[in-house]
């Protein structure tokens, strides 16, 4: 019985809280039926009606003090109360446009900041796969602990577990390759492809826009090739055909029939365009031989992650004890499907993954905005200290200011998220991309509801810091206050935590622009980047091998590539050929990296031997010669073929260029640009020295005398765009000949006449005639290399200008709300000095004291961070931090008048207020309180 009181009791209060009105009337009629009762006990007495119900209201008392006891005694009862707060809130942002304005564009700011970045790092730390059951979704894969990877070529055991696992079901693989899709009348591009297995498509159940998916009877050795396109190719390749299924389309060097088009959006297994069987029959099927695939599976009803996860390792164990040569190392792992795909770069990640900082961000702005609230709340003290005086608690006026700045936040935060799902749809995806490569399928950069739960968070918290906190300040001493204001003295008055929140934002408003300097002086540095020629008459084809020929049987990993690189080769010298040919072609030359991109990184170390350093050799005990060890010198490294310096038309400024001869293994000759000879040789001569190297992660460290070949400087050319244009000081840079293609995929360059671009189908028609399955997956003209690194620092650049506006305009209100506060608590004061004859100066003065104080301490802090910002960045060359002479007196004046510029800037918030202050008349000023 007890519940059930329990449910009827909460059930009333929950319609006296809905039906209100019903709730009332029904206890207007109990009221006045009690009535009725006493009126009709008092007839009986004998009394006239008049008498008896004079007696009954008298034994009742006052009606009305009953109805309001009873409303009160409701649980939930404050809910109206709270939306009549509500409402006040919305009038006084009517009443109050520029506060409304500046503090709700201020809490809009830092709530989209929040909501962007906690998205982003949700997005990347914890996947979302969209699709059904998603979390029982599961990748298998094979780890090597000895060298710290996974084994991908997993064939052998891929069979075996398919046979052997119970606690998963649909197991499948899948190859993930890049080949050409050649169609009638298009361009060849080479499109992402996936060659899986059948139950790919019952674990993304997702029904084709046209035709069928794939099924095993197409994994069977034999069956003709098929292949499905998705909804990207189908209207882009071959122009939203319906008639598409069917249609026989060359992929690489296999022509396959079209059986399917999948809907928008369907991208599995990672970000795959186009889906064709995989087929194991024929394929070598030892251990740790093969190609490399990756495993999907459900997980079977009933079983857990971790079960599967014990099955898989107890057959491993199995395997590791038969084949321990192969599976020794081998550690078999089973993964939520998305985790091994959510690690992005380190510099992505620390970049992102701070959603700590948004808070403090949002605190910091919304420490403005309490400010604003407080100064609007101080004016309205006289109200308050009423509302006090007739019965209001605390607590109650506290939790008015409360809604009042909860409403600003609630329209903030609605901005705010409008804001951040335009920007995370609009420029989330190419920032990922830029910075991460292509994207898998469950990364859409939008606003989910986890986000806005998240803002709703966030309003909140702005709401208490800007609500809660100048609410419990306006509030406390409220009665004392009374008594002073009616003396005509005191009143409300800023403390030191307001004077510290100005100061702060003052400060950051001063430091932001060093960030604009930075990012501005990064944008020129990479517009001003000279290659040394015209990179506007080169264009640049990156090419990739295509198909190995098809030998029944994979053999080893380092024999296949051996022959892949042998054909790469021969490929690579075809193509150079056929668009010799091409009449608008002036030249051609291979180079693993484009100027103005960033080169492999190198250690290198000279020759002391040759005598041409002003160090002494020692002597050894045994009486030879020990010659010292130079120090590793730090240079970027180009693969080129030996025409490349040629096609460039880069002049030997000493000795000779690169000849064909070079290019022989035992001809071990090397040239170097301006930047090696200043930085590395400190302008010795370059021809004939002796140097060698190390590369990153080849064990630098340990370098000795035997260990690497030495190489001889043959010539010096001109600095030719060797080095990203976005790091700190200057290339050396070191140019070492190869035949085209040992070194893997290449960057063909050709030089031509007129534009570039309008010989691109011409490419990539001679690299198909070719080979089909070559590949080139970005053609572009040399000058266009930087484009998305300038896209970058655009949008950090604008986002970083927003900022600072807005914690200027902050600054600007925070000034003038302090100040109009200072003045409107001093115009008794103001008025009486004026009336006695006080200058005007003065007064002025006495007003500008506190906010110039303020202002000055803020902008001597912001000029100071911003200052030694600036001095270690632009002294923080070539990884020391040495003075470089880049602090020039120039730009030392230019900090300095931005420095009293923000300070005018600031100082002009006080010209109104002062204005006004200084207009007071002495008889309205004694009449004021």
């Amino acid at each position: 019985m007890e519940p059930l009181r329990w449910m009827k009791r909460w059930q009333k209060r929950l319609r006296s809280l809905v039906r209100t009105s019903a709730v009332d009337r029904e206890l207007d009629e109990e009221l006045a039926f009690h009535l009725e009762m006493e009126t009709r006990k008092h007839l009986r007495a004998g009394m006239t009606p008049q008498e008896a119900s004079r007696e009954a209201k008298l034994a009742f008392g006052a009606l009305g003090q009953h109805r309001g006891d009873t409303r009160d005694a409701r649980w939930l009862a404050w809910f109206p109360d709270l939306s009549m707060d509500f409402k006040l809130g919305g009038r006084m942002l009517v009443k109050y446009p520029g506060l409304t304005l500046v503090g709700g564009l201020a809490m809009a700011f830092g709530i989209w900041a929040g909501a962007v970045t906690f998205e982003m790092v949700t997005m990347l730390q914890n996947p979302r796969l969209g699709l059904p059951e998603s979390d029982r979704i599961v990748q298998l894969r094979n780890y090597d602990v000895q060298e710290r990877r996974a084994e991908s070529r997993s064939l052998h055991d891929f069979l075996r577990w398919r046979e052997s696992l119970r606690s998963v079901s649909d197991l499948g693989a899948y190859r993930d390759i890049e080949r050409n899709l050649e169609v009638r009348g298009g361009d060849g591009r080479p499109v992402q492809v996936a060659e899986i297995s059948a139950s790919a498509f019952l674990l993304a159940p997702t029904k084709p826009l046209l035709g069928r998916t794939l099924s095993a009877a197409d994994e069977r050795a034999g069956a003709p090739p098929v292949a499905v396109v998705g909804y990207e190719i189908w209207r882009s390749r071959f122009a939203s055909d319906s008639a598409v299924v069917g249609r026989s389309v060359q992929i690489g060097g296999v022509y396959a029939t079209v059986v399917g088009v999948m809907p928008e959006g369907f991208a599995f297994p990672v970000s795959h365009e186009l889906w064709m069987p995989l087929r194991v029959d024929g394929l070598d099927r030892s251990p740790r031989v093969g190609p490399a695939i990756s495993m999907f599976a459900r997980l079977a009803p009933g079983a857990t992650l971790e079960e599967a996860q014990t099955e898989l390792a107890l057959i491993g164990r199995r395997t590791a004890a038969e084949l321990p040569q192969s599976h020794q190392n081998l550690q078999p792992q089973l993964l939520q499907y998305a985790k091994p795909f959510d690690a992005p770069s380190g510099d992505l990640l620390m970049a992102l993954a701070i959603p700590g900082f948004a808070v403090m961000l949002l605190v910091l702005v919304c420490g403005n905005v309490a400010l604003l609230l407080f100064a609007r709340a101080a004016t309205r003290e006289n109200e308050l200290i009423v509302r006090s005086a007739l019965g209001a608690s605390r607590a109650r006026i506290v939790v008015q200011l409360f809604a009042e700045a909860l409403v600003l936040g609630g329209i903030a935060a609605a901005i705010g998220l409008a804001a951040a799902d335009f920007g995370l749809r609009r420029w989330g995806g190419p920032f990922l991309k830029e910075n991460m490569g292509t994207l898998p399928f469950w990364y859409q950069p939008q606003v989910s509801a986890a986000t806005v739960l998240y803002a709703i968070g966030l309003t909140l918290l702005a709401a208490v810091v800007a609500g809660v906190l100048p609410a419990l300040k306006v509030t406390s001493g409220m009665g004392a206050r009374l008594r002073q204001t009616a003396a005509g003295a005191g009143g409300l008055k800023f403390g030191g935590v307001w004077t510290a929140v100005i100061i702060t934002q003052v400060a950051f408003t001063t430091a932001f622009p060093a960030l604009v300097f930075l990012e501005q002086r990064m944008m020129v540095r990479v517009q001003t980047f000279e290659a040394g020629f015209p990179t506007e008459q080169y264009l640049a084809a990156f090419l990739e091998p295509g198909d190995a020929p098809a030998e029944g049987a994979y053999v080893s990993a380092d024999v296949a590539r051996e022959k892949e690189g042998l054909l790469f080769q021969t490929d690579l010298e075809a193509v150079r050929r056929r668009v010799l040919a091409h009449p608008a072609v002036m030249g051609v030359a291979f180079i693993d990296r484009l100027p103005r991109e960033g080169h492999r990184e190198s250690l290198v170390e000279l020759d002391e031997a040759q005598g041409l350093s002003a160090a002494v050799p020692a002597t050894a005990g045994d009486g030879s010669e020990v010659i010292p060890k130079a120090p590793l010198n730090e240079v970027q490294t180009a693969y080129v073929d030996a025409s490349y310096l040629d096609l460039v038309r880069a002049p030997a400024l000493a000795g000779r260029l690169l000849l064909p001869g070079d290019l022989a293994p035992e001809s071990r000759v090397v040239v170097v640009d301006q930047g090696f000879v200043d930085q590395v040789l400190l302008g010795r001569n370059a021809v004939g020295r002796r140097v060698r190297f190390a590369h990153r992660g080849d064990g630098a460290g340990s370098m000795s005398d035997n260990t690497r070949p030495w190489y001889q400087i043959v010539g010096v050319v001109k600095e030719l765009g060797m080095g990203a244009p976005t790091q700190r000081g200057r290339a050396a840079g070191v140019y070492m000949p190869v035949v085209p293609g040992v070194k893997g995929p290449t960057n063909m360059m050709l030089h031509v006449r007129g534009d570039p671009l309008t010989i691109i189908p011409d490419v990539r028609a001679a690299a198909n005639a070719v080979n089909p399955t070559l590949r080139l997956p970005s053609i572009q003209r040399v000058d266009q290399v930087t484009s998305g690194v300038m896209w970058v620092l655009k949008l950090w650049m604008r986002m970083t200008v927003l900022l600072t506006a807005i914690a200027l305009l902050l600054s600007l209100a925070g000034i003038y709300a302090v100040l109009s506060f200072t003045v409107s608590r001093r115009t008794r004061e103001i008025g009486i000095r004026v009336a006695l004859g006080a200058n005007a100066r003065r007064v002025v003065v006495s007003l500008f004291k506190r906010p110039l104080t303020q202002v000055g301490i803020g902008v001597a802090v912001g000029g100071a961070m911003a200052g030694a910002f600036l001095v270690w960045i632009m002294s923080c060359q070539d990884g020391t931090c040495t003075d470089s002479g880049l602090v020039t007196p120039v730009r030392v004046a230019v900090l300095v008048l931005y420095l009293l510029l923000v300070l005018g800037v600031c100082l002009l918030a006080c010209i109104v207020p002062t204005r006004r202050a200084l207009a007071v008349e002495p008889l309205v000023a004694l009449r004021a309180e």
